[in-house]
C-alpha cells in the first residue's frame, strides 16, 4: 500500500506524469468547449477557454505544467494549420504565459498556490492572470497577423486590427480567464487528489451565510434556470420582440448573482456562473439582436465581464468578511494570553449541553506567586494545569480561565461525584517545576449541576467561589448541595448591599455624622463617621456595609466622597464653625493610591481649606502590608500640614514596632482597652504602655471608648490628652455642629462607634 502511494505521489508530482496527461487532455477539451461564431472577419469567440485552462494548469502544477502545454498546443495547431503555424501560436501562448506567471510568482512569493477566492490574491490575480495576460495575448497575435505570419486564427484581421470583432475576442479571453479557470482549477484538483471534492463541498457549506435554508438555496437555483431557459428558449419569429426572451433577462441575472454571492459560497457561485455563460454562450441565437449582430454581441460580452467581475468580487468580500466574522467570535471566546476559553465561551456551552457539571478550582496563592516569580509564572502555571486536566476530559467537556486566579471545568454528568473526585485528586497531586522547584499551592475546589438556560451565571460563579473557600479548609471538593443555602444567602445579601452602596454613591446619600473628641485642656475636635440610609430610612452602621466596599474595591471612591463632602461643609459654613478640625478615616487602597497627596492639595485649595484643619486617621493593623507606601503617603500629607492619627492602636500585629517606624501625630487607644481597664489590670497595663511609649514620641494620645467618668479620671491620671466616646458626645449628623452648642447629656452605656 504504501508503495502504491509513493508511485502514485511521484506519477502526479513530475512534469511527465499527471501534468503532461492533463495538459494533453485539458487544453484540446477546452478548445471544443470555447463557444464561437462564424462572422465576415472570421471567427470570433465569446468565451475564449484555452488560456484559462492554461492558467489553471500552472496554478495546480506551477512550472511542471509548461511541457504539457507546450505539447498540447504543438499537436492541436500544427495539426489544423501546419508547422509554421503551429509553432508560432505555442511561441505566442508560452511567451505570454511565462511573462505573466513570473510576474505573478514575483508578487506574490510563496503565495502563489494558497486557496482561490482568498481576499489578498484577488489583486494580482487579477492583474496578471487575467488583465495583463489576456491584454499580451491579443497584442502578440495581433501583432504577428500584422505581419502576416499567422493567417486570422481568432478573428483579429490585418486591415482592422481595432474592429467590433477584435473587441469581442479580447473580452472573451478576459472572461474566460476570469469565470472558467475556476472551473478547470477545481477539475484538475479532483484528478490529482479525489478527496478534493469532498473538501470542496465542506468548504461551500463552511462559506455559506449561518442562517441559509435549504429552501432558499432551491429558490435561488430555480430562479436561475428560469432565466437561463427564458434566455435559451427558441423564438417563433427572431424579429417579433419579447422582454423576457430578449438581452433584457440578461439584466436580470445580476440582482440575482449578487444575492448569492452574498448568501452563497465563493466557490459555489464561481462553478454556477461558469456554467451559466456556457449555456447562454451556446444558445446566444436566442437573445441577440439579428439586425445589428456585432453591436449587439459587443454589447452583451461587454456586460456580462462586467457581470463577472462584480459577482467574483461580492463574493470574495463577502466570504472574507463571513471568515472574519467567524474568527472574530471565536477570539472572542478566547483569553488572548492564556489560549483558554473564557467565560462567553462557558456561558455558550452551557446552552448548547441539557446538562453540565461546573467545578470551580479556587487558587488563593497564585497572587502571591506570581508577585514572587513573575507574571509568566502565573501564565505558565495555569497553561499547564490546565494541559494536565485535558487529558482527563472527554471529546466535549473543556476547562475555561477566569479573570483573576481561578479556573472552570465543565463535564458531563455521568458519574459526577466520581469524576469530581477524581478531577480534584488530580490538581491536588498537580506540581509546576520552576527552576528546579516543584511548587504546589492550596486548590480550593467546588461543584454544582447547572440545566439550561442559566441565567445568573455571574451569581453562580460567585457562589461557587465562595464554597471553593470553604474546600480549602475541609480538604474536600464542595458542593452546592452540602452548603447550599447559608452561601445562597450570604451571597444575595452582598449583591443587594452592593447595589445599594453603589447607589448611595451615585446620588450622594450616605450621612455623614460627627462624634466629639474633647481634649482634656478645651480644645476639641470631631471624627467623621459614615451612615448609609436603608429602604425603610433608617441608617445603617459602618459594620453593615464597609466589609462590602472593602471586598468590591469602592474603598478608594467613597474615601474620597467623605473628604470631599467634609471639605464642602467646612467652605460652605466657615463663618459659622470657624477654625472646625474634622478627623477623616482613610482605607489602605487610599493611603497607598499614587498621587492621593496631591489630590488632597487640590481639594484643599479649591475649598480654601487649611491643612492642620485635617486629621487623617489611619487603622494601624493597615499598616502591615503596605509599610513602604503608606509611609511615603503619611510623609507626604505631613508636609501639607496635615495631622496624622493612628486608629485603634493595639489591635495589630507588631504595634510598638509599627509606632516607632511611622511618623504619626497621634495615637488613638483601641476601645476594647479603655472598656474594661478599671477591672482589668491587663488592660489597665496596655493603655499604661502605650500611653508612655506615646510620651517618648511626643505623640498625642486620644482614648476611645469612654463612658463613665471614672475611665476619663483615670485616663488623666495617664497622661491622655483627648476623650472621645458616649460620655462625651454621640455621633450626630454633621448638620446638628451649625445649631448653637448644648450641655453634654449623661454618660449612657453603649459601644463606642466603628469608623470609616
Amino acid at each position: 500500500m504504501m508503495m502504491r502511494k509513493n508511485t502514485w505521489r511521484t506519477f502526479a508530482t513530475y512534469w511527465w506524469g499527471l501534468p503532461m496527461i492533463c495538459g494533453l487532455i485539458m487544453i484540446p477539451l477546452s478548445s471544443w468547449l470555447s463557444p464561437s461564431v462564424m462572422l465576415e472577419q472570421g471567427r470570433t469567440y465569446f468565451i475564449y477557454l484555452p488560456l484559462a485552462a492554461c492558467v489553471a494548469l500552472l496554478m495546480v502544477y506551477d512550472w511542471r505544467a509548461f511541457p504539457g502545454i507546450t505539447t498540447a498546443l504543438l499537436i492541436r495547431y500544427v495539426d489544423k494549420n501546419g508547422p509554421e503555424t503551429g509553432v508560432i501560436v505555442t511561441l505566442i501562448y508560452l511567451f505570454t504565459l511565462s511573462v505573466c506567471w513570473m510576474g505573478y510568482r514575483a508578487y506574490t512569493q510563496n503565495r502563489w498556490s494558497v486557496s482561490i477566492g482568498l481576499m489578498k490574491m484577488v489583486k494580482p490575480r487579477l492583474i496578471w492572470l487575467v488583465g495583463l495576460m489576456g491584454t499580451f495575448f491579443i497584442l502578440l497575435l495581433q501583432l504577428v497577423i500584422g505581419l502576416g505570419l499567422l493567417p486570422n486564427e481568432v478573428g483579429v484581421s490585418v486591415d482592422q486590427s481595432f474592429n467590433l470583432p477584435a473587441l469581442i475576442n479580447y473580452q472573451a479571453v478576459l472572461i474566460g480567464c476570469m469565470s472558467s479557470m475556476q472551473l478547470f482549477y477545481y477539475i484538475l484538483r479532483i484528478i490529482r487528489q479525489p478527496h478534493f471534492a469532498i473538501v470542496l463541498l465542506q468548504r461551500m457549506k463552511r462559506d455559506m451565510a449561518p442562517n441559509v435554508t435549504k429552501n432558499e438555496i432551491r429558490l435561488w437555483f430555480s430562479l436561475l434556470i428560469l432565466f437561463v431557459v427564458l434566455l435559451s428558449w427558441p423564438r417563433q419569429d427572431p424579429d417579433t420582440a419579447n422582454i423576457l426572451l430578449s438581452d433584457y433577462t440578461l439584466t436580470l441575472l445580476l440582482p440575482l448573482m449578487l444575492y448569492g454571492a452574498m448568501r452563497f459560497s465563493y466557490h459555489l457561485v464561481c462553478l454556477t456562473w461558469g456554467v451559466t455563460l456556457l449555456v447562454l454562450f451556446y444558445n446566444y441565437q436566442e437573445f441577440v439582436e439579428w439586425s445589428n449582430l456585432e453591436h449587439n454581441l459587443v454589447f452583451i460580452t461587454s456586460l456580462l465581464l462586467v457581470f463577472t467581475l462584480c459577482i467574483y468580487l461580492l463574493a470574495t468580500v463577502t466570504s472574507r468578511q463571513r471568515d472574519l466574522s467567524e474568527k472574530t467570535s471565536k477570539a472572542s471566546l478566547l483569553d488572548p494570553v492564556l489560549v483558554l476559553p473564557n467565560l462567553r465561551a462557558l456561558q455558550r456551552d452551557l446552552a448548547h449541553y441539557p446538562r453540565s457539571i461546573i467545578c470551580f478550582i479556587r487558587i488563593p496563592e497564585l497572587d502571591m506567586l506570581s508577585r514572587n516569580y513573575g507574571m509568566q509564572w502565573r501564565i505558565e502555571f495555569k497553561q499547564r494545569l490546565a494541559s494536565t486536566l485535558r487529558h482527563h476530559l472527554g471529546g466535549t467537556e473543556d476547562i475555561y480561565h477566569l479573570p483573576g486566579y481561578d479556573l472552570v471545568l465543565r463535564i458531563e454528568c455521568d458519574q459526577a461525584e466520581e469524576r469530581v473526585n477524581e478531577l480534584y485528586k488530580i490538581t491536588q497531586s498537580f506540581r509546576m517545576i520552576w527552576n528546579g522547584f516543584p511548587i504546589h499551592p492550596q486548590f480550593g475546589f467546588s461543584w454544582c449541576m447547572v440545566l439550561p438556560p442559566v441565567m445568573h451565571l455571574h451569581m453562580l460563579l460567585g457562589e461557587l467561589s465562595t464554597i471553593a473557600e470553604i474546600s480549602l479548609t475541609s480538604g474536600r471538593p464542595e458542593s452546592t448541595l452540602q452548603v447550599n443555602s447559608h452561601v445562597q444567602s450570604e451571597i444575595k445579601a452582598k449583591v443587594s448591599m452592593l447595589h445599594r452602596i453603589q447607589s448611595a454613591l451615585d446620588g450622594d446619600n450616605f450621612v455623614l455624622m460627627a462624634q466629639p473628641i474633647q481634649g482634656i485642656r478645651g480644645d476639641s475636635y470631631h471624627e467623621i463617621l459614615l451612615r448609609m440610609p436603608d429602604s425603610n430610612g433608617n441608617l445603617l452602621s459602618p459594620n453593615s456595609f464597609l466589609p462590602v466596599v472593602h471586598e468590591f474595591g469602592l474603598a478608594y471612591q467613597l474615601d474620597l466622597w467623605v473628604l470631599t463632602h467634609t471639605l464642602k461643609f467646612m467652605q460652605q459654613n466657615r463663618d459659622t464653625l470657624p477654625g472646625c478640625r474634622f478627623a477623616v478615616n482613610l482605607s489602605p487602597s487610599s493611603l497607598c493610591r499614587p498621587g492621593f497627596s496631591h489630590l488632597v492639595h487640590q481639594l484643599l485649595q479649591e475649598h480654601e481649606v487649611e491643612p492642620f484643619q485635617l486629621v487623617f486617621e489611619v487603622t494601624e493593623s493597615h499598616l502591615l502590608h503596605n509599610i513602604k507606601y503608606a509611609e511615603i503617603a503619611l510623609i507626604e500629607l505631613r508636609n501639607l500640614g496635615c495631622r496624622i492619627a493612628i486608629d485603634d492602636f493595639g489591635t495589630g500585629y507588631a504595634s510598638y514596632s509599627r509606632l516607632k517606624e511611622i511618623q504619626a501625630d497621634i495615637v488613638k487607644i483601641d476601645g476594647s482597652f479603655v472598656r474594661n481597664m478599671l477591672t482589668n489590670p491587663i488592660d489597665a497595663q496596655i493603655v499604661r504602655s502605650i500611653c508612655q511609649v506615646a510620651r517618648l514620641k511626643h505623640l498625642s494620645i486620644v482614648a476611645e471608648y469612654v463612658e463613665y467618668e471614672e475611665q476619663r479620671e483615670a485616663l488623666k491620671l495617664q497622661g491622655v490628652d483627648y476623650m472621645q466616646g458616649y460620655l462625651i458626645g454621640k455621633p450626630q449628623p454633621l448638620a446638628t455642629l451649625l445649631s448653637a452648642r448644648t450641655e453634654v447629656k449623661p454618660p449612657i452605656v453603649g459601644s463606642d462607634d466603628v469608623s470609616l
